[in-house]
């Protein structure tokens, strides 16, 4: 009695979907590009019908297929905009900011070297020329020597008789004869001897040899 109402159960199944088919349009046109589609073919079997309508309803549900819709794959990481290139909006790194000159103290007392005189000191000092001389008890037609201490006096204003730079620098120097680095300092006016020896690593008793090039701070 139970097989035979399965037999019964199916047989209605059968009915139904033949049914069904036969009230399709005989005349709808096949698919124009000549892709047949299982889903629309009026002549394809009810039971091929209803495993092909199965069959893709199991796609359409299939993770990844490509049928679902509202899901979208986020990219790693960040892609660059059209016309931009990578690290091209990232913050440039600082400049490096260049170690400010070198102080040297002024004396309060200065010995005279070859190639320098009371004016040269001044600009290297950046006091009045007027107030070296009155300290010394000297007048600008004064005559000094190689030797000779004078005193340098403190608070007496700056430098007023001209430009202190008599040369642009830094610069590179080339020795001549008779150079020391006392006469080289005056040449450029506002540039003290010391500098010079600290940039080009000038200590103890060295000599200048002519043809020699410093780099003049």
């Amino acid at each position: 009695m139970k097989n035979h109402r399965i037999l019964i159960f199916f047989v209605v199944i059968l009915i139904a979907l033949t049914l069904a088919a036969c009230q399709r349009s005989a005349s709808t046109p096949p698919p124009t590009d000549g892709t047949a589609n299982p889903a629309l073919d009026s002549t394809q079997n009810p039971m091929d019908e209803l495993g092909a309508f199965a069959t893709q309803t199991a796609i359409a549900q299939t993770p990844g297929s490509g049928e679902e819709t509202g899901s979208e794959t986020q990219p790693e990481g960040e892609t660059p905009s059209e016309g931009q290139t990578p690290g091209e909006n990232q913050p440039a790194e600082p400049e490096a900011t260049p170690a400010p000159p070198k102080e040297y103290d002024v004396p309060n007392k200065y010995t005279l070297q070859k190639g320098e005189f009371p004016y040269c000191l001044a600009r290297r000092f950046n006091i009045s020329p007027g107030a070296l001389l009155a300290a010394n008890g000297l007048t600008s037609s004064s005559v000094t020597f190689v030797g000779q201490t004078l005193t340098i006096p403190k608070d007496a204003g700056k430098f007023d008789a001209g430009p202190r730079s008599l040369v642009a620098h830094p610069d590179k120097y080339t020795v001549r004869a008779g150079d020391t680095v006392f006469s080289i300092a005056c040449i450029y006016g506002s540039v003290d001897p010391r500098a010079i020896e600290d940039a080009n690593g000038l200590s103890g008793a060295y000599t200048l040899q002519v043809g020699d090039i410093l780099q003049i701070p």
